[in-house]
């Protein structure tokens, strides 16, 4: 048996749906995690949820330096505790949650990821709010890497440069949080650290790909799209795992 236990067929697929997902988020401002998680778990339990945590980890850096003179300060302190506090929870199940739980709990986070942004729910961004935001994604972010939709949510009246540089920010900390998490309770080791460095060139590669293709899209409708099939990928996890 291979460090990665996985055919060239299905690390293929893989790279595609990395590629896609990397592509996606580079056209529209979102879609890596919110499409890979579901996705590659299909293909195989491996990726899940190290190998996904440590992908979006990839795009997160970036899109954090791209993002750091926008930041509010105020935000991303008042939200980082909930942060930590929603990943140490989300650690604590993770660690004893056997692989089939474990995928329905990463469809249902998914649906609930789609469900807040195309909600338009209008919450005022106070202190209890915003660390009530972090608890929730941090423990999404932790288990799928979608950890940014409820503080998108709370932060929604800011400007856009300053709203994405915020998510930015916290996204790149809170990721960062989640690996640290996920190696603790066993959850990221070689073989995760292995196959991530194996898709990682997709995910450069599908944003770099995404930089002339922009302007092409009609954001109008690529966001519906990615979405969908955000969320049709997390009900095809969930019934496949019934």
């Amino acid at each position: 048996m291979s460090l990665i236990d996985l055919s060239i067929v299905e690390l293929a697929m893989a790279f595609a749906v990395v590629f896609f997902g990397a592509f996606a988020q580079g056209v529209v401002g979102f879609g890596l995690a919110l499409l890979i998680g579901p996705l590659l778990s299909m293909i195989s339990p491996v990726f899940l949820p190290g190998p996904v945590v440590l992908l979006v980890s990839v795009i997160t850096a970036s899109m954090a330096w791209n993002g750091r003179k926008a930041v509010n300060v105020d935000g991303v302190k008042r939200s980082i505790g909930g942060y930590l506090l929603g990943t140490l929870v989300a650690a604590a199940i993770i660690s004893s949650l056997p692989q089939r739980e474990t995928a329905f709990l990463l469809g249902g986070l998914i649906l609930c990821a789609v469900g807040i942004s195309v909600a338009g729910i209008h919450l005022p961004a106070t202190r209890k709010v915003l660390f009530s935001a972090g608890i929730v994604g941090g423990f999404m972010g932790t288990i799928s890497g979608v950890g940014l939709p409820p503080l998108a949510l709370a932060l929604q009246s800011e400007p856009g440069p300053r709203l994405r540089g915020t998510l930015a920010c916290v996204g790149f900390i809170s990721i960062l949080m989640a690996i640290v998490a996920l190696v603790g309770v066993n959850k990221i080791g070689l073989r995760e650290l292995t196959i991530s460095l194996c898709l990682a060139p997709a995910v450069l590669l599908g944003f770099a790909a995404s930089i002339k293709a922009a302007p092409k899209f009609d954001a109008g409708y690529t966001r519906p799209a990615v979405f969908l099939l955000s969320a049709l990928s997390a009900a095809g996890l969930i019934f496949r795992n019934l």
